[in-house]
């Protein structure tokens, strides 16, 4: 016969003190011991786990996908403006250089105010060759000219307001009080006004010569080198 000493527990002490933990968790008395284990509960919800990853030490937003960075509203105006002076500075190098050379004509500055306020001073003008039959009254015409002051070679843009036989063109200035005091001879036009771009005659006239050429290419290109060094969003 098996003896147990005052200081063994005895099975039934030890089924009793089970109960006991059992009824203290809420667990049938007769629970076995693999039921004690209570296991943590999961998290579910966004608010649990983010209190659970804050007890644990951890950054919430560090541990989620990092937000992708949105440029500033100042780099977004300024690769507006960069795209905008780009458009802007090649659409006038085609309409000064360009165009007037693919059509066998020539950009011509206006410096005096004898066609205001039409063609105000510092106006581009763009002419094209016209069969001489086909100069009609009310064409500005460009044509070549005597200064009478000093007698060299000039090039004078004037409305056409009379065609006599020959033929002779009768022309005047729209600002001036009379019209010119010498008729038009054929071989002296030049050509007939196609297009005329107010304020950029000067501009026009340097981007035609060498240097302006190389200072607009230069231009351009620092526009879109700011462009390229302006940063993208992510996607």
């Amino acid at each position: 016969m098996a003896r147990h000493s005052a200081a063994d527990p005895s099975p039934g002490d030890d089924r009793d003190r089970r109960g006991s933990e059992g009824r203290a968790r809420g667990l049938p008395a007769d629970a076995p011991d693999a039921t004690l284990r209570i296991r943590p509960r999961v998290a579910r919800t966004p608010e649990e786990r983010a209190a659970a990853r804050a007890a644990a030490g951890s950054d919430p937003v560090a541990d989620g996908p990092a937000a992708p960075a949105r440029p500033s509203v100042l780099r977004r105006f300024l690769a507006w403006l960069g795209s905008l002076v780009l458009l802007a500075a090649v659409a006038l190098a085609l309409a000064v250089a360009v165009v007037p050379a693919a059509v066998g004509g020539s950009a011509l500055t206006i410096e005096s105010p004898s066609m205001s306020p039409t063609f105000p001073v510092g106006t581009l003008v763009v002419i094209r060759p016209r069969p001489i039959d086909g100069i009609r009254i009310g064409d500005v015409v460009s044509f070549t000219d005597r200064d009478p002051a000093t007698g060299a070679t000039r090039t004078v843009t004037h409305r056409v307001i009379g065609v006599d036989p020959g033929p002779l063109f009768r022309t005047k200035g729209d600002a001036n009080p009379s019209p010119d005091r010498t008729p038009v001879q054929a071989t002296q036009v030049r050509g007939v006004e196609w297009y005329a771009i107010p304020f950029v005659g000067e501009w026009g006239s340097k981007v035609r010569s060498g240097p302006g050429l190389l200072l607009t290419a230069g231009a351009a290109l620092l526009v879109v080198a700011l462009m390229l060094l302006l940063p993208r969003r992510k996607a």
